[in-house]
């Protein structure tokens, strides 16, 4: 369902808040209580009933209801002393008071670009698996074919990543060839944001809690960026699982392991922007990224983008994986690797230096090395290489 009231619209299916057709955003259990209020808006819900429904397998303080009820207030303009959309009840609960009208998602004109996606009615649900230490990680799966896992990395989210030209376009056409099954790392998108452990041993084991969550002998792995590393690092774990690797914009040493001391002060001064200014409304920390993620990005292109990474996660979140990301270090086990590799790299990428992508083909047995003439890290089906690089994907995947 769609839920509207005042100027916002509530898409439950996308666990996604939009105010006049701008998404807003939410951390996700704030979003479950605000979605939760709205389904239940013909009564007052007590605070053990939101405690049950939002944290079903943990044990939680009522400040924690608190926090994320402000969360939500604050994004629908909201608050605990006005209380026009939400209103407490004190010793009682809470209710939903704003007329709400709602639609059926299927009859529902989506504003987004999602509809034009070429696979996306066979997208699954997006369904929930718990590490180890109890994080919840969200994944999903869309196409047929072979399985292909898209190994999840830095600033995606299930539902939004359909809505930009760029990444949303490479899944599409990987969908038309795979079941292409994707997550969000924790403490990103989708999956559990608050009080994770955000390390790179936890995500190589969420990757594999990921694969093991579907019932495939082996899967073929898609790793991104920094992801390239985790993904070797499961492939060596498990190299009985990993029929093939396709590793684009990776590297094998992040900046704080390159020996180069003024990556080794950049590295630290993003996190600190990062930290001081990644939710404010003025984009200069996103921007940033932005411009090192789609150079060639229009001006209305940037803004969307802006805006898509202050949904994939708090401040905190983004600086952690930032550091995790940029100490990373699998030199040394690239001679290991027993798995068929393709690597492929844009030849002027500023996330990822080319030389990054060249030590890579060099050092895993067998790899094959696939130059690509684009200066992003985001190649969109606007590029002239984009085609060039779903024929190499598939070449090599579909042999």
């Amino acid at each position: 369902m769609i839920y509207s009231f005042n100027q916002f619209r509530v898409d439950a299916g996308r666990d996604r808040l939009y105010h006049e057709d701008k998404p807003v955003a939410l951390e996700p259990l704030a979003f479950s209580l605000l979605l939760y209020l709205i389904e239940n808006r013909d009564r007052i819900v007590s605070r053990d009933e939101l405690m049950d429904k939002l944290w079903p397998s943990k044990v939680v303080t009522e400040s924690a209801v608190n926090a994320r009820l402000r969360d939500a207030r604050r994004a629908i303009g909201d608050s605990g002393d006005r209380q026009e959309i939400i209103e407490t009840f004190h010793g009682r609960g809470y209710q939903f008071i704003a007329e709400v009208s709602e639609e059926d998602a299927e009859s529902a004109k989506d504003s987004s670009k999602r509809g034009s996606i070429i696979g996306l009615d066979q997208q699954s649900p997006v369904r929930f698996c718990q590490a180890s230490d109890g994080v919840s990680v969200a994944h999903a799966q869309v196409g047929s074919g072979p399985p292909l896992i898209m190994t999840g990395s830095w600033m995606t989210h299930l539902a939004e990543d359909w809505c930009g030209d760029d990444w949303s376009r490479l899944l599409s056409e990987l969908a038309r060839d795979f079941t292409l099954i994707r997550y969000d790392i924790r403490g990103n998108g989708m999956s559990d944001w608050d009080n994770v452990e955000i390390t790179f041993d936890r995500l190589v084991e969420d990757l594999g809690l990921i694969i093991d969550a579907y019932d495939f002998e082996q899967v073929a792995i898609f790793g991104p960026s920094a992801s390239s590393a985790v993904s070797i690092a499961y492939s060596l774990q498990h190299p009985e699982r990993v029929s093939r690797l396709v590793l684009y914009g990776g590297y094998a040493q992040g900046k704080r392991r390159r020996g180069d001391q003024g990556e080794i002060a950049e590295s630290e001064a993003m996190a600190t922007l990062i930290r001081q200014a990644w939710g404010r409304d003025n984009p200069v920390a996103r921007q940033m990224m932005t411009t090192l993620y789609i150079p060639d990005a229009s001006q209305e292109e940037a803004e969307e983008f802006n805006e898509f990474q202050k949904m994939c996660g708090p401040a905190e979140n983004i600086a952690r994986f930032l550091e995790v990301y940029d100490d990373i270090d699998v030199l040394d086990l690239l001679d290991q690797v027993t798995t068929p590799t393709l690597i492929m790299h844009c030849i002027q990428d500023s996330i990822s230096p080319y030389a990054q992508g060249k030590i890579l083909a060099d050092k895993i047995p067998g790899a094959k090395f696939v130059s690509l003439n684009s200066k992003g890290h985001l190649i969109g089906d606007s590029d002239p290489e984009f085609q060039r690089l779903l024929y190499k994907v598939r070449q090599f995947l579909l042999p």
